[in-house]
């Protein structure tokens, strides 16, 4: 029996239907990046994971401006009510990442007053990007493939946090929040479809989770380096 919550089956990644590429091996290389590998295994660091809590606290905060920009370029209302829907769940995201943190010897203070290394100012920079210059389905596709991906990385490190490293469920509370994103982000992924009509307009959704995708690749790499 699997030990994975939720998250699981996803298949092959964020609206996989709707891209003119197959993707499959550049998630394949975020799924089984090794520090989340490391994370089933036991074998990543309480320092790693302590590192990893501080740099996403930076992509955390940036959540009300990211996903403000993002609703107030909705084309209608019924994708701008998903937009606004994902925010509750996240609403308890910093929270629940400093208990994370502190459970690996990160500090309240590094947490709340995190500088970002070369990997997450990367990210960082990408979703700004296509927020700002790209079309609104390519922006969409940049944050939900992000969130859709990993949904299913916290399914299946939720157990060997837990057992491996001891986290309790007030620490766990950080991975185990995104169960509740998981419809919302299937709903997302459906929506897009009918809002991309075009051939054109595929391929550039294509392309903007595919760069996603190495984007948080590095994002990772920098955690373990």
């Amino acid at each position: 029996m699997s030990d994975v919550r939720f998250g699981d089956g996803l298949g092959a990644g964020f609206a996989a239907e709707l891209l003119t590429e197959d993707l499959t091996d550049k998630r394949r290389a975020l799924l089984g990046h090794p520090l989340w590998t490391g994370v089933q295994a036991g074998t990543v660091t309480r320092e790693q994971l302590a590192r990893f809590a501080v740099q996403d606290a930076w992509l955390i905060r940036q959540i009300a401006w990211l996903d403000g920009t993002l609703i107030a370029r909705a084309p209608n209302s019924e994708v701008a009510d998903l937009l606004v829907a994902k925010l509750t769940p996240k609403s308890g995201a910093l929270d629940g990442l400093i208990a994370f943190g502190e459970a690996f010897g990160a500090t309240r203070a590094q947490i709340e007053a995190p500088t970002p290394i070369a990997g997450c100012a990367a990210l960082t920079s990408l979703f700004v990007y296509q927020l700002m210059r790209g079309t609104f389905a390519e922006a969409f596709a940049t944050l939900a493939a992000s969130e859709t991906v990993f949904i299913e990385i916290c399914g299946r490190i939720e157990a060997p946090l837990r057992d491996r490293y001891g986290l309790d469920p007030k620490a766990l509370a950080f991975v185990s929040f995104h169960d509740a994103l998981d419809p919302i982000g299937r709903e997302g992924a459906a929506l897009l479809s009918r809002l991309v009509r075009t051939d054109e307009e595929r391929r550039a959704v294509t392309a903007a989770v595919g760069l996603l995708y190495d984007t948080e690749k590095l994002f990772y790499d920098a955690i373990v380096a």
